[in-house]
């Protein structure tokens, strides 16, 4: 089960998130994505969302639960 809490994230590079935990201001979680984003991290509740471009040309959008960074869903774009 989640911890639940006030969290966002913040784009670190071309592919490295950090998790942040907004109420004390730490990073409680990071997240390597494949492929370079190109749009995002958007913040929704417990999920975020990015779209990436991989190396092939094609776009890929990726949907992550927070504050655990893991993938719940990926769609092409």
């Amino acid at each position: 089960m989640a911890k639940e809490g006030l969290y966002t994230v913040a784009l670190k590079s071309n592919n490295l998130i950090h998790i942040i935990d907004a109420t004390k201001g730490v990073t409680v979680n990071r997240t390597t994505v494949k492929g370079e984003i190109i749009n995002g991290p958007i913040v929704v509740g417990d999920r975020f969302t990015v779209v990436t471009k991989q190396g092939n040309g094609s776009m890929l959008g990726l949907i992550y639960k927070l504050p655990a960074g893991t993938i719940i869903n990926r769609f092409n774009v």
